[in-house]
């Protein structure tokens, strides 16, 4: 039950905080996440290419890339786990990956999972709010998210973050 309160109090707050944009430095922001959350003794997160220093919400940019990073450390059944955060600068726009060769999220899930309260199989530390609060973020920076997935193989959760989205 706290765990829906809080996952509640935080959608709540996704949108009406206003953002404080400052410089965050995205390595720091990958670099406290390992260490505050439960990433299983099989899984490494790796950021093969160091990652930008953007003008965004520092908590909010936590947020972000903790919800998706902590799915994915979880969905991972494989002896040697891999989660990989990559991004490409598309001109306008960042665009991030966060790559896991986990269970994979079967294709009738792949929007429905940005909706609040939906969630995949019968995980009860799953709140399916995690997601919904990821994209309610990334549409206040005026980006979108998506993934790509295959079943057995992985999953690719992408998503834009526009540079100059005052």
């Amino acid at each position: 039950m706290d765990k829906l309160i809080h996952g509640i109090l935080e959608y709540s707050t996704a949108n009406s905080s206003a953002l404080d944009d400052s410089k965050v430095d995205l390595n720091t922001v990958i670099t406290d996440i390992g260490e505050t959350i439960y990433i299983p003794d099989h899984v490494q997160l790796v950021v093969p290419k160091a990652l930008p220093t953007i003008m965004a919400d520092r908590i909010k940019m936590h947020q972000v890339f903790q919800n998706i990073i902590g799915n994915a450390v979880v969905h991972i059944e494989r002896e040697v786990g891999l989660v990989e955060v990559l991004f490409k600068d598309e001109g306008d726009f960042w665009q991030f990956t966060i790559s896991d060769n986990g269970v994979g999220i079967p294709e009738e899930y792949h929007k429905k999972i940005f909706d609040i309260f939906q969630s995949i199989g019968n995980n009860e530390r799953s709140t399916g709010i995690g997601l919904s609060i990821v994209k309610k973020i990334v549409d206040r920076y005026q980006g979108s998210v998506w993934v790509d997935s295959v079943v057995g193989e992985g999953t690719q959760f992408h998503f834009t973050i526009k540079k100059d989205h005052n």
